[in-house]
């Protein structure tokens, strides 16, 4: 999808820099305003989608990746929350 507005972007920026910087937003907004972390896990396992939906064949190809790189950004937005909520706990 990224690849619409972006046609020549390298596929290691978005797989390696962009998704684990968004998992990470998600889980310490999801602390700060003390959401559900399960709908943010929700949302870091449809991260990959981001670089992978450009058609249905090719999420048909990548499904692999999608479910091992959604379930990577799933534990760094979990670890982050967790970490952001033990500091808002200690700053409270």
């Amino acid at each position: 999808m990224i690849y619409w507005l972006f046609p020549k972007l390298n596929p290691l920026l978005p797989t390696f820099l962009l998704c684990p910087i968004l998992a990470i937003l998600i889980g310490v907004c999801f602390a700060y305003f003390k959401g559900n972390i399960y709908l943010g896990l929700i949302l870091a396992l449809l991260l990959p989608l981001i670089f992978i939906a450009t058609n249905l064949e090719t999420i048909a190809v990548n499904i692999d990746a999608w479910i091992l790189y959604g379930f990577i950004y799933a534990i760094i937005t979990f670890v982050a929350y967790k970490m952001a909520f033990s500091q808002l706990g200690k700053s409270s």
